[in-house]
């Protein structure tokens, strides 16, 4: 066969251009790397295809024995396995952004449900708990209760010492409410100062009592707000189910009542909702014998005596 010198013909010249790495181009976003990998695959099979239809002597010896080289088969070749490659970096990619998506879909999922502050289940997760607890109502023993307590004054931190502490006590407020439950129980901010408990297991309402009173204990111990302590009660509801119940938003409703019941008759209190009475034998007071105000700062880098 008869080969000749001379440039290469245009074509050639683009092929080569076309394969040469984009050395100066500036690497993909992420929001443009679907349409450059499938640019990237168009261009490859078009020079593919350019190189089939290249009317030129596509074998020529290569040496004095008589070797020779397929030219077509050798292009076609090498761009067979940058394809190859190419796929492969796609599916590297795509698994990569689905491994991504899967981390931001967990993210999402958790701040769907989860108070963003407190790190809390929030309202739309403790209703499907509590409704869940309801519907199996039938096949437990033993009862269950919703605790619903407010924070007394609590408007006054924000007033008069900002927002950012206020959200600080919040924070320690529910690290308190995790640390008095027991295993089973589930805590919730409704938003605001205001907070639920799912009391899982409430034999009796005593045994929700109980829970309830140990928790307003461990909410009333001072807190240290940048350089004071300050002694912060909640009042608190209770409501005990499945008797009397037939929605979440029915035991809710009730514990609310009853710490709004609480909250017009002192502060620390514990109230059990019942048919228009309140258990007063069963009631917790915080205990401040001196008078003083439960919001009066207490300076010193002690907390003050319980």
């Amino acid at each position: 066969m008869t080969t000749r010198s001379g440039p290469p013909d245009a074509v050639s010249s683009r092929i080569g251009d076309e394969l040469s790495p984009a050395a100066h181009e500036p690497p993909p976003t992420q929001d443009d790397i679907q349409i450059h990998d499938a640019k990237r695959l168009e261009d490859i099979a078009s020079t593919i295809q350019e190189y089939a239809s290249l009317r030129f002597g596509g074998r020529a010896q290569v040496s004095s024995r008589g070797d020779i080289i397929d030219a077509v088969a050798a292009g076609v070749n090498f761009l067979g396995e940058e394809l190859q490659a190419s796929y492969s970096e796609i599916e590297r990619k795509v698994a990569d952004r689905t491994a991504e998506l899967g981390v931001i879909t967990e993210q999402l999922a958790l701040r769907a449900l989860h108070d963003e502050l407190t790190g809390l289940p929030n309202r739309t997760l403790f209703w499907d708990r509590l409704s869940h607890r309801m519907s199996i109502a039938n096949r437990r023993r033993t009862g269950f209760a919703v605790i619903f307590a407010d924070l007394d004054k609590f408007k006054e931190i924000n007033d008069t010492q900002g927002h950012a502490v206020g959200d600080r006590l919040l924070v320690d407020v529910a690290s308190r409410i995790r640390g008095a439950l027991r295993a089973g129980d589930s805590a919730a901010r409704m938003g605001g100062d205001e907070f639920l408990v799912l009391i899982d297991d409430a034999a009796t309402k005593d045994a929700a009592l109980i829970v309830a009173n140990r928790l307003s204990a461990a909410l009333a111990a001072p807190y240290q707000l940048e350089t004071v302590w300050r002694i912060v009660t909640a009042s608190i509801g209770v409501a005990v189910g499945p008797e009397g119940f037939e929605r979440a938003d029915d035991v809710v409703a009730a514990a609310d009542t009853a710490m709004y019941d609480a909250k017009q008759h002192g502060r620390g209190l514990c109230v059990l909702y019942g048919d228009n009475r309140r258990d007063r034998a069963a009631v917790l007071q915080a205990d401040h014998d001196d008078g003083a105000s439960p919001w009066e700062a207490i300076r010193g880098d002690k907390p003050p005596p319980p």
